[in-house]
């Protein structure tokens, strides 16, 4: 979609480039001549936080049609849960999302308007506090760690003195979309070579997805280093790289499996699941049976069985299930609809912007939401193992709902681009 940029005249009419100067914190863009040339013809640019065009409207209702259903989920999927945790009080969680919905839309519609090519300039400054938000979940008096479901504990989120704790893992996600793009975009044909422009990208995902993996939060990390993985590729990666890379992780990712007996036992479980649908782990056997219970047409809000004391994280990680038992198989479709809708417009969002960084953002961002939806869905519907990773918009969260509205917030401004000049 995006890779014909580096066979474009502009990209190759003159590599002799002009470079701003700046801080050393900050990544300054490398424009060629010819591009400078072509900028001086075209519309002005707009002032910073001038409205440059309308937003895309068909991705601010897809994100609303989300966000609405999310709030009403998590509040059948958690009050139950809320009440045995929170001394009868029923509401803790469904204050917590919506208090993270509003602070995420109020956001959204600020960064709108903050013009995307900021990111690109300050790409180094945000990777850099990316990693430091990483390393203070190992700080004893900043994290904040829970017992997870294999026993062990995990520290995954920074107390900020807020009844929202804040997950690194949601910023470095962005911020490392950001900083390939930029790397991409300051000199195109460099990502082409492995050694100057591959290897130096692959060892800062490596680092980041060992410092997640540490945590532990395996989801995440593939999730990261995947979606880094297809931005390099859309933007010019040669094809034998990808081969190559690919094969590496997946020994990586194989011996990291192997070293661990809960995440080898699920993998297990899932391949006698694919031969004999009875042999299903409990988390999976309980999130086919609430989407078997829902039916067609489902039982009704709020009704769901399999939500009591039986299916596991039943307002995060398998609040889809929970979906589908009160809403059906129409409900989850629509849902699973909405999501194609949405990643449609971002794709569309970049394919229209004639901008290269904005296209690779926007390009990185939709595929980080995709992807994780598309790994929710496919681990409670049994297509993939069992993993621990939320649906976006819609699953109960604090900093995941809020850098999710931040990323949207980011797309709506690179649709301003692309919309400019046609109201």
């Amino acid at each position: 979609m995006l890779r014909n940029y580096q066979n474009s005249p502009r990209s190759k009419r003159n590599f002799k480039s002009k470079r701003k100067t700046g801080p050393w914190w900050t990544n300054t863009r490398t424009y060629s001549a010819g591009e400078n040339s072509q900028e001086q013809v075209r519309e002005p640019e707009p002032l910073p936080g001038q409205n440059s065009g309308r937003m895309d409207r068909a991705l601010i209702a897809f994100t609303f049609c989300l966000i609405a259903i999310g709030i009403l989920m998590v509040y059948s999927s958690s009050h139950l849960l809320s009440s045995r945790h929170y001394d009868g009080y029923s509401y803790r969680y469904l204050q917590i999302h919506i208090i993270a919905c509003t602070i995420g839309l109020v956001s959204m519609f600020m960064i709108s308007y903050v013009p995307h090519r900021f990111y690109a300039k300050y790409a180094n400054l945000l990777l850099i506090l990316s990693f430091v938000g990483l390393l203070l979940v190992f700080v004893p008096s900043l994290s904040v760690s829970v017992q997870g479901a294999e026993g062990g504990r995990f520290k995954r989120w920074i107390n900020v003195g807020l009844p929202i704790n804040f997950q690194p893992v949601e910023f470095a996600k962005i911020a490392l979309v950001i900083h390939v793009a930029n790397f991409i975009s300051r000199n195109p044909e460099r990502i082409r070579n492995f050694f100057n422009g591959v290897l130096p990208n692959i060892l800062i995902v490596a680092a980041a997805f060992g410092l997640v993996v540490s945590q532990p939060d395996f989801g995440s990390a593939f999730l990261l280093a995947l979606t880094v993985c297809i931005v390099l590729f859309i933007g010019g990666m040669r094809i034998w790289h990808v081969l190559m890379l690919a094969g590496a992780g997946g020994g990586l990712l194989s011996l990291l499996v192997v070293r661990d007996p809960y995440k080898l036992k699920r993998i297990m479980d899932y391949f006698a699941m694919l031969k004999s649908p009875d042999a299903a782990h409990y988390h999976l056997t309980r999130s086919l049976d609430a989407l078997e219970g829902g039916g067609f047409l489902g039982m009704g809000i709020d009704s769901s069985l399999q939500k009591i004391s039986r299916l596991p994280y039943p307002h995060t990680d398998f609040i889809f299930a929970v979906l589908g038992e009160e809403f059906g198989f129409i409900g989850a479709a629509t849902v699973t609809l909405i999501f194609m809708l949405f990643i449609w417009r971002g794709f569309h969002i970049a394919r229209q912007t004639n901008d290269l960084f904005g296209s690779l953002l926007a390009t990185g961002i939709t595929t980080l939401i995709g992807l994780q939806a598309f790994i929710n869905i496919g681990v409670v519907t049994g297509l993939l193992p069992t993993k621990g990773i939320t649906l976006p918009f819609i699953s109960y969260g604090g900093s995941s709902i809020v850098l999710s509205l931040v990323s949207v917030g980011i797309l709506l401004n690179i649709s301003r681009g692309s919309h400019r000049g046609t109201d």
